[in-house]
């Protein structure tokens, strides 16, 4: 409590120390970990458990409504003993369920594990979030996460690479060190956790204040509209690779391509660009401009059919930018708003449910959004989808002008 109010009169430049370097530690084992297995995790469950990739879809979606059903609960959790000891219980629940990847025989114990990672996945990043605002002076949130955010591209990075290296023999052995790498990744990170500075306690009766948060229309709506502008991982995870491989003439190697062209941006751009989402009036204004980015990237996808290999290729390489400019903002921005909007005794259970917004975006609806809207309707589809969001690039100039009228300005 002492160290915050210190950090908070200090108008010096920010140390080592104010940008949580045990936080930064333990983001980059968790996510190194992750990327043991994410970029392999199709190929894992189609050739080694053996399940058509439409029921790996069904069982990804099922598991994300499960941890959108799960978010209250881990919520009132959050509220009534902090996010440490919440999170310490998330990572260890993850290292069990990677390992149960391993007993994976069928599509129902499939459905049982994924829906335990997809919980454990959506709950990590806002407690960590909400750890990071009890320790971080108001004035470094959003650099501080701009850092972290790095490192979890360069742990996902770093775990894609060993995970290359390893299955270079194509054995299906190969997954079962991958699988058990992560799952102590994460026992690591829990450890980490555990072995931070206690945290004052929190008041039972925060808990109840959850109930209160469901209720209020300005976290649903945020909400809401997060969900929309975090259509970009959809887009990129989702609609790109298929678009690409269906319907231009581009090879398909170049999918890595492009996709290390967005991991690259997002490493070398996120703390810089941390200025355009320093305070909530930026915030807003860089929620627009993602959502124009990002409208601006369907249009190319939908004009990349269009043109011979080489000019879809650089179409395509344009969209990719695009989107990776949108991911940026919006994801930054979201942390100045959610941490702005957040009361302050309730910060945890706010984060965890405001979470669910990507949930929606990038497992639940997104996904079949893109399949079988976008993709299926092919160019009128990325058309359709560009409009709604150059619409929803209208929404926060709302929320300012609505703030405004409240402030008296």
């Amino acid at each position: 409590m002492g160290t915050s109010t210190t950090l908070d009169r200090q108008p010096t430049r920010p140390g080592l120390r104010q940008f949580l370097p045990l936080v930064q530690g333990a983001t980059l084992i968790e996510w190194t970990g992750t990327g043991l297995f994410l970029a392999v995790s199709t190929i894992y469950f189609v050739k080694v458990a053996h399940l058509s990739t439409s029921s790996v879809g069904a069982g990804l979606t099922i598991g994300g409504a499960v941890a959108v059903a799960t978010a209250v609960p881990i919520a009132r959790l959050a509220a009534r003993f902090g996010p440490k000891p919440v999170l310490i219980g998330v990572m260890l629940l993850r290292a069990l369920a990677t390992v149960g990847y391993l007993g994976v025989d069928g599509w129902w114990s499939f459905l049982l594990v994924v829906a335990v990672i997809a919980v454990t996945e959506q709950s990590s990043p806002p407690l960590v979030q909400s750890y990071v605002g009890a320790r971080a002076p108001r004035s470094l949130r959003a650099k501080v996460m701009a850092v972290q955010r790095t490192v979890v591209n360069l742990g996902i990075s770093l775990g894609g690479l060993i995970a290359g290296v390893a299955l270079g023999s194509g054995s299906p052995g190969a997954f079962r060190p991958l699988l058990i790498g992560g799952a102590l990744a994460y026992v690591a990170v829990a450890a980490v956790y555990a072995t931070a500075r206690r945290e004052e306690a929190v008041t039972a009766v925060e808990g109840a204040r959850v109930s209160d948060l469901l209720k209020d229309r300005r976290l649903l709506g945020f909400t809401a509209y997060n969900a929309l502008v975090s259509l970009w991982m959809p887009v990129l995870n989702v609609a790109f690779p298929l678009w690409l491989v269906t319907e231009t003439d581009v090879p398909e190697r170049y999918v890595g391509i492009l996709y290390a062209v967005n991991t690259v941006l997002c490493i070398a751009l996120q703390y810089p660009l941390n200025r355009c989402y320093s305070t909530a009036r930026r915030a807003w204004l860089s929620y627009a401009a993602a959502a124009l980015l990002l409208g601006g990237g369907a249009l190319a996808f939908a004009a990349a059919p269009g043109f011979g290999a080489r000019e879809a290729l650089l179409v395509l390489g344009v969209a990719v930018v695009l989107l990776t400019f949108a991911e940026l903002l919006q994801v930054g921005a979201s942390w100045t708003l959610s941490f702005d909007l957040a009361p302050e005794g309730s910060r945890s259970a706010y984060l965890v449910l405001f979470n669910t917004s990507r949930t929606v975006a990038n497992r639940v609806a997104g996904p079949v959004l893109m399949t079988g809207v976008v993709l299926a309707l092919g160019t009128a589809g990325w058309i359709a989808l560009a409009c709604v969001l150059l619409l929803g690039s209208l929404v926060p100039f709302a929320m300012l002008r609505a703030a405004r009228t409240t402030t008296g300005g």
